[in-house]
């Protein structure tokens, strides 16, 4: 009888640990990331980019608060900023200037942008992208000068070492094009800005 008791008595407060617990879906949304606390304030709204490739769409979202990487008409540099806020029609970012000791916000019209690079981290290739241009010039380096004793070093270039040197920094270049590949907006490729209910 004891023992039923305390089990009775477990049962009760794990059941009580556990209606503790329950969480309204806004509030396992802001568990998931305390961040999107600047998505709830824009209503819902994010940034999607929809990649189009045959026989699928590919579907990249940004949110308030994500770094995004982009180019505006008429620019020639990328711009690396984190979305502040998205309309209908634009989105934000903030920038602080120091000279005037305060923060410029830019609005950026989605007909205005030109091109945006995604991060994708793939294992290995990812890795592949930062190492193997260093490793080709490593190996070209290696092969080229030689040590013959003393403080003495002697260059001999070799057209095939600098094939392969090239051949593994070349790998790396496509192992970057693969992790962080930049889409041109039109055409194929629409941003647009979705909300949800």
């Amino acid at each position: 009888m004891r023992s039923l008791y305390l089990l009775l008595f477990t049962a009760a407060t794990i059941g009580s640990s556990y209606a503790q617990e329950i969480l309204s879906d806004t509030e396992l949304f802001l568990k998931q990331n305390p961040r999107y606390q600047t998505y709830l304030q824009n209503e819902g709204r994010y940034l999607v980019l929809d990649v189009y490739r045959p026989g699928q769409i590919r579907r990249h979202r940004f949110y308030a608060g994500d770094e995004l990487v982009f180019k505006i008409k008429g620019q020639r540099k990328m711009i690396r900023e984190n979305i502040t806020s998205v309309s209908d029609s634009s989105f934000t970012f903030t920038q602080f200037n120091e000279i005037l000791n305060e923060h410029i916000h830019t609005e950026v019209r989605l007909s205005n942008v030109r091109k945006i690079r995604i991060y994708r981290r793939i294992p290995w290739v990812t890795q592949g992208a930062y190492m193997l241009p260093v490793a080709g010039g490593i190996f070209l380096i290696s092969d080229t000068f030689i040590y013959q004793g003393g403080l003495e070093f002697g260059i001999q270039f070799t057209p095939e070492s600098a094939l392969i040197g090239g051949g593994i920094a070349s790998l790396g270049f496509l192992c970057k094009r693969l992790s962080f590949p930049t889409y041109h907006v039109g055409g194929r490729h629409r941003l647009h800005v979705l909300r949800v209910k």
